[in-house]
C-alpha cells in the first residue's frame, strides 16, 4: 500500500528532474498550487494556478512583451524603447545572459503557494553600469481586447515602490487577485502601454532606474558599481483584496498599512491597522513636524491606530519601521471645507480658458461656473462666465435660431454636456430659455442618435456610456419634473425623456457584450463606470421594488467588475479610489506618452456609481469609496496655492515631451480636432507620482484638461450641501461632512459648513437626533431605522 502511494511521487519527481536538464527546450515547474511552463530563454510560456478544483489560466504575453525577461534603456538623453536581453538556460531553472560586462540571471522556484523568481545583476566590469533603466518585464498579460476575453486578464491595479521593498496586486474583472511583492528595494516600475492606444501589454519592475524618482523610492538603485552584485526576489501569490495587507506583510516582512478612510476634515479620527512586528510609527504633518504616533497591539503582528489629524489641512505622511530596517509609508489627507474647493475651481474656469472645440472637455468648466453661482452668487464672476459662454456656444450651435448643432454633430456627448450646462445655468439664473434649449437638444439627440435597440449612438458606435448620455438627460428630467406640477408641456417632456432613458438603460442591462466606447475598445474605465452609474441613477427613480432591485443588481455587475480599475487599497490619499486611466495625457495636456492619471476628472464617474449604490443599498463599502474618491479628487486643488491641477500622475517615471502651442490657434475660434504633441514645437518633460498642472490658460489650441471639472460637478451633487451618518450593527458610526456625538439614544450633529442643508441617515434603530444647523437653528427630530434624508 505504501509503495503504491510513493510510485507516482517518484515518477513525478523524475519527470521534473529530466525536464530541468540543460538543453531542454521547455522547463516545467508544478505543484498543487502552480503550473509554470518556461521556454528556453527563461520566459513564461504558460502560467496557471489551482483554484477551487480547477486550473485557472493566467494569460501571458507571447510576442514582444514576454517575461520574465530583462530589458534595458540606455541613459543617453533619448527616449527609446527598451532593448531586450536574451537569456539561455543553464541548470536548475536558472537562465543567464549579459549586457557588456554585466552578468544577469533569473531563477524560478515554487515555494508552497508562492511562485518565486530571483533576478540577479552583477557588474564584472571596471566602470559603473548606469542605464536609464534595467528592468524586468513580468510577462503577465494586461492586454484587454474585448468581451469576454478581458474577464481573465489581470490588470495592474496597484504597483508601489517603498524604500526597502515592493508591493502590488493585479486583479481581473472577475475578481481574481494576484499579489506581486518583493522584500528587496526596486527602483521603479513601468507599464508597457500600446503607443497611442488604450491598452497595456504588461508591467515591468525596473530594478535600476535613473533619477528623478519619487522621494519614497530607494535612492541607491540608479547604478551598479564595478564588482557590485544585487539580487531581487519577486513573489506571485493568489490572494484577495480583503486579505491583501496581511499577504503583503507576509511576503515582504515589511510593515503593511490598511487604511479604510484616507481623507477627512480636520479634527476627525482616522482609524486603521498595520501588520508588522516591533514597529516604530511616526507622522510628518503638513506644517513640517515629525511626531511619534501611538498604536495598540490587537493581535499577533497586528496593530490598531487611532489618529486625530489636528495640524491643519494637507497631507500627513506616516512612516512605519521595524527592527529589520524595513520602512513603509502611507498618506492621509485633511481636507478644507467643500465650499473652498468649489470656489477655487470656479476661479480656475476663467483662468483656464473654456474653448469651442471638437470635444466637450474644452468647455466642461462651465458646469462649475453655474453650479457655484447657485450657492455663491457673484455678479462679476457670473458675468464673466456668461461672456465666455456667449463666445463658445455660437461657434458650435445655431444659437440665433434653434440651437441645432453645426459642428461635429455626431459626437453626441458634446451636446448632452451642453444640455447639462444649460440646466445648471437655468438653476443659477432662472432664465427659462436655457431650459427650453436643453429640452430642444434632448429631443434632437433622441431623434438623431437613439437607435431601435435603445442605445444612443455616434453613427453605429454605442455611445450611451461615453460621458453618460442618459445621466445628462436625467439631470434635465429632474428639473422638468419640478416644473411639470404646473405646466403640462414640461410634464409631457418629462414623460418623453423618461421613456427614452428607460430604453437606453434597459439596453445597458443586457451586459458587457452590448456596450462600446470611443477610441480603441478595451475594458475601459469610463465605459464600465458610466454604465454602472446610469443604471444606478435610473434605479433611484423607480418606485416599484422589483424593478429597483433589478437595476441595482445590473449596476453592481458593472461596478464589481470595475474594481480592478479602481485604487481601492493603495494607502495614499492622493490617489485612493481614483480610477485607472492612461491615454488621456496625450490629449488633455499634450504629453507625448501614456501615463496613469489617477485621479482624473473622469474618475468621478465611479464616484457617482458608488454614491448611487450607497443610496440604494446602504452598504458601507459604497459610502467609504465615495468619501475616499471625493477626497482624492478635491486634492487636485493645491492646498496652499489654490491652483487647480489637471490630474495626478501615478507612474513613478515618465520620460517624454510636452507640446508648447500650435500656430494659428486662439481662444475664440473653433478647434476641429485633437493635436499630436509631436507635430509642433515641444519640450522634454519627466514626471512621476505628482500633480500635472493645467495647460488651457497658455495653450490656445485644443486641450482637454478642463475635464477635471467633473470632480467638482460630482462633489456638488454628493457633498457640497449634504452630510452622511451611517450606523454599523455594533453601534459605531461613520460620519462624513459633519461632527457627531452620542448620548444615550440621541445623536448630536453639527454640519461642517453653513451651506449644508440636508443629512442622510442610515441607522440600525429609531433614533432621536439633535442637529445644530447654521444660524443657531437647533432642531430635534426622530429619525426612523433605515435610510432617510433630514432637511433643514
Amino acid at each position: 500500500m505504501m509503495k503504491n502511494k510513493l510510485l507516482p511521487n517518484c515518477l513525478f519527481g523524475l519527470i521534473l528532474l529530466l525536464s530541468s536538464l540543460h538543453g531542454s527546450s521547455q522547463q516545467t515547474l508544478k505543484n498543487k498550487y502552480w503550473d509554470v511552463q518556461i521556454n528556453e530563454n527563461g520566459e513564461l510560456k504558460s502560467l496557471a494556478q489551482f483554484d477551487q478544483q480547477t486550473w485557472l489560466k493566467i494569460p501571458v504575453q507571447e510576442q514582444n512583451h514576454k517575461g520574465f525577461s530583462f530589458y534595458y534603456v540606455e541613459n543617453n538623453g533619448n527616449i527609446k524603447k527598451g532593448k531586450p536581453i536574451i537569456l539561455i538556460h543553464k541548470s536548475n531553472n536558472i537562465y543567464e545572459g549579459k549586457i557588456n560586462e554585466v552578468m544577469l540571471s533569473l531563477k524560478y522556484e515554487l515555494r508552497g503557494d508562492n511562485l518565486v523568481v530571483t533576478a540577479t545583476a552583477e557588474n564584472k566590469g571596471n566602470l559603473p553600469f548606469a542605464p536609464q533603466t534595467l528592468g524586468l518585464k513580468m510577462g503577465v498579460s494586461n492586454y484587454m481586447v474585448n468581451y469576454p476575453q478581458w474577464n481573465s486578464i489581470y490588470f495592474p491595479t496597484m504597483l508601489r515602490c517603498e524604500k526597502t521593498h515592493f508591493t502590488g496586486y493585479l486583479q481581473t474583472p472577475e475578481g481574481n487577485t494576484l499579489a506581486v511583492a518583493s522584500p528587496n528595494a526596486i527602483a521603479s516600475y513601468s507599464l508597457d502601454y500600446n503607443s497611442g492606444g488604450h491598452r497595456i501589454y504588461t508591467f515591468n519592475l525596473d530594478l535600476i532606474n535613473t533619477e528623478p524618482l519619487p522621494k519614497r523610492h530607494a535612492k541607491e538603485l540608479s547604478s551598479l558599481a564595478p564588482g557590485e552584485k544585487k539580487n531581487w526576489t519577486i513573489y506571485l501569490k493568489k490572494t484577495n483584496i480583503n486579505n491583501l495587507a496581511k499577504t503583503l506583510y507576509t511576503l515582504t516582512n515589511a510593515p503593511s498599512f490598511d487604511i479604510p478612510v484616507t481623507a477627512l476634515t480636520e479634527g476627525e479620527d482616522f482609524k486603521f491597522t498595520i501588520y508588522g512586528n516591533k514597529l516604530n510609527l511616526s507622522v510628518q504633518t503638513p506644517d513640517g513636524k515629525t511626531l511619534p504616533v501611538v498604536f495598540k497591539n490587537i493581535a499577533e503582528n497586528k496593530y490598531a491606530v487611532k489618529y486625530v489629524a489636528n495640524h491643519g489641512p494637507g497631507v500627513y505622511t506616516f512612516e512605519a519601521k521595524n527592527t529589520s530596517g524595513k520602512i513603509t509609508q502611507a498618506k492621509i489627507s485633511v481636507l478644507k471645507p467643500m465650499s473652498w474647493y468649489m470656489k477655487q475651481a470656479r476661479l480656475a474656469v476663467l483662468k483656464d480658458t473654456q474653448k469651442a472645440s471638437w470635444n466637450c472637455e474644452n468647455w466642461y468648466g462651465l458646469y462649475t461656473s453655474y453650479l457655484a453661482e447657485q450657492y455663491f452668487p457673484d455678479a462679476a464672476l457670473n458675468r464673466a462666465a456668461n461672456e465666455r459662454f456667449n463666445i463658445v456656444m455660437p461657434l458650435m450651435y445655431d444659437t440665433a435660431h434653434n440651437w441645432k448643432p453645426i459642428k461635429n454633430a455626431s459626437r453626441i456627448q458634446n451636446h448632452t454636456t451642453t444640455i447639462g450646462i444649460l440646466v445648471d445655468k437655468y438653476l443659477a439664473e432662472k432664465n427659462i430659455k436655457d431650459l427650453e434649449t436643453a429640452r430642444y437638444l434632448t429631443d434632437w439627440i433622441i431623434q438623431n442618435a437613439q437607435t431601435p435597440d435603445g442605445a444612443y449612438r455616434n453613427g453605429k458606435i454605442h455611445y450611451t456610456s461615453v460621458i453618460y448620455i442618459a445621466k445628462s438627460i436625467m439631470e434635465l428630467m429632474e428639473v422638468e419634473k419640478t416644473l411639470s406640477h404646473d405646466n403640462n408641456e414640461w410634464a409631457k417632456a418629462y414623460e418623453r425623456h423618461y421613456n427614452s432613458v428607460k430604453r437606453a438603460i434597459d439596453q445597458l442591462t443586457l451586459g458587457f457584450a452590448g456596450i462600446d466606447t470611443e477610441g480603441e475598445l478595451t475594458f475601459e474605465d469610463g465605459m464600465i463606470s458610466c454604465s454602472a452609474l446610469q443604471i444606478a441613477q435610473f434605479a433611484l427613480l423607480q418606485k416599484d421594488e422589483k424593478a429597483k432591485n433589478f437595476y441595482i443588481q445590473k449596476a453592481k455587475t458593472y461596478l464589481d467588475a470595475h474594481e480592478c480599475l479602481q485604487q481601492l487599497f493603495i494607502n495614499d490619499s492622493r490617489m485612493r479610489s481614483g480610477t485607472m486611466r492612461f491615454w488621456e495625457a496625450q490629449y488633455d495636456v499634450l504629453i507625448g506618452a501614456n501615463l496613469m492619471s489617477s485621479p482624473h476628472g473622469w474618475s468621478a464617474w465611479a464616484t457617482y456609481a458608488n454614491y448611487y449604490l450607497y443610496l440604494l443599498t446602504g452598504e458601507e463599502k459604497y459610502l467609504v469609496r465615495t468619501i475616499n474618491a471625493l477626497g482624492s479628487g478635491m486634492q487636485l486643488v493645491d492646498f496652499k496655492t489654490g491652483e487647480l491641477n489637471w490630474a495626478f500622475a501615478a507612474d513613478p517615471y515618465i520620460n517624454s515631451i510636452q507640446a508648447e502651442d500650435y500656430p494659428g490657434t486662439g481662444p475664440n475660434i473653433y478647434h476641429n480636432n485633437q493635436f499630436s504633441p509631436y507635430a509642433i514645437k515641444n519640450k522634454p518633460i519627466v514626471v512621476g507620482e505628482q500633480y500635472i498642472p493645467m495647460i488651457a490658460e497658455k495653450f490656445n489650441a485644443n486641450s482637454s484638461d478642463n475635464d477635471v471639472h467633473e470632480q467638482f460637478k460630482c462633489m456638488e451633487e454628493v457633498a457640497l450641501t449634504s452630510a452622511y451618518i451611517m450606523e454599523r450593527k455594533d453601534g459605531s458610526l461613520i460620519n462624513y461632512n459633519c461632527k457627531v456625538s452620542r448620548k444615550g439614544n440621541t445623536l448630536t450633529i453639527e454640519p461642517n459648513e453653513k451651506i449644508i442643508s440636508k443629512i442622510h441617515f442610515n441607522l440600525t434603530k429609531n433614533t432621536e437626533v439633535k442637529v445644530l444647523w447654521a444660524g443657531n437653528k437647533t432642531k430635534v427630530d426622530k429619525v426612523s431605522k433605515g435610510m432617510s434624508w433630514l432637511k433643514r
